[in-house]
Parts: structure tokens; C-alpha cells; sequence
């Protein structure tokens, strides 16, 4: 299975599994959409991911801020592949502080993005 939502009260787990690029992109935000108006919460869920592009990282970075904007959270699962560590540092996406949107300095790309 490529993405699995599952909803525990108010909050959702998006898992994706598999390459999500581009040629994804409306999937994929089409499920963050449905996800974020579901639940007060979002967990993706990236372990078994294999591949992923800046669009995909750009849709995270959106659903993020709409969260910020509607009082809701987005967050990565701490799970995290070594694969998916070095896709996100080789997108230039690791940061040691989040966008200035982000006062809540709860950014995506902020930890430990090290092998």
C-alpha cells in the first residue's frame, strides 16, 4: 500500500510507502487536505518511503503552515530512514531553524537530519 490514513479521535497518521514525486503531487496533497480538515493533528508517517522530491517536501512545508494558520499541528514521525535523512540534506532542506511563518518553531525540517 503506497499511503494509509488512520484516524485515532481527532488526530490522523498519514503513512506514505514507496516514491512520491511529482507525478503525485495532487495525491498527495489531496490527502494532506483531507487529513488536515479530519483532525486537529497530522502524523506522516515516512519510514518506508524510498523516494521523494522538492515538490513533495514543498507540499509538507504547505500543509505545515496551513496548520499554523488554522491552529492545528504537522509533524514527521521520529521514525525517520537513513534514505530519507539524506533526501531531505541533499533537497537542502535540514535546518537548525524553521521559516520565519513558524513561530511555534515547530518547522518539519528542524532535527536531527544526520545519518
Amino acid at each position: 500500500m503506497d499511503v494509509d490514513m488512520t484516524r485515532s479521535g481527532e488526530n490522523n497518521v498519514l503513512k506514505l510507502d514507496g516514491s512520491w514525486t511529482i507525478e503525485r503531487a495532487n495525491e498527495l496533497k489531496r490527502m494532506l487536505l483531507e487529513a488536515l480538515n479530519s483532525g486537529e493533528s497530522i502524523v506522516i508517517d515516512l519510514e518506508g518511503l524510498t523516494d521523494l522530491d522538492l515538490s513533495t517536501m514543498q507540499l509538507f512545508c504547505s500543509a505545515h503552515r496551513a496548520s499554523l494558520r488554522e491552529c492545528k499541528r504537522v509533524a514527521l514521525h521520529e521514525r525517520k530512514s537513513r534514505s530519507l535523512k539524506q533526501m531531505v540534506r541533499d533537497a537542502g532542506f535540514a535546518r537548525t531553524l524553521g521559516c520565519h511563518k513558524d513561530p511555534n518553531k515547530s518547522c518539519l525540517w528542524i532535527g536531527d537530519w544526520k545519518s
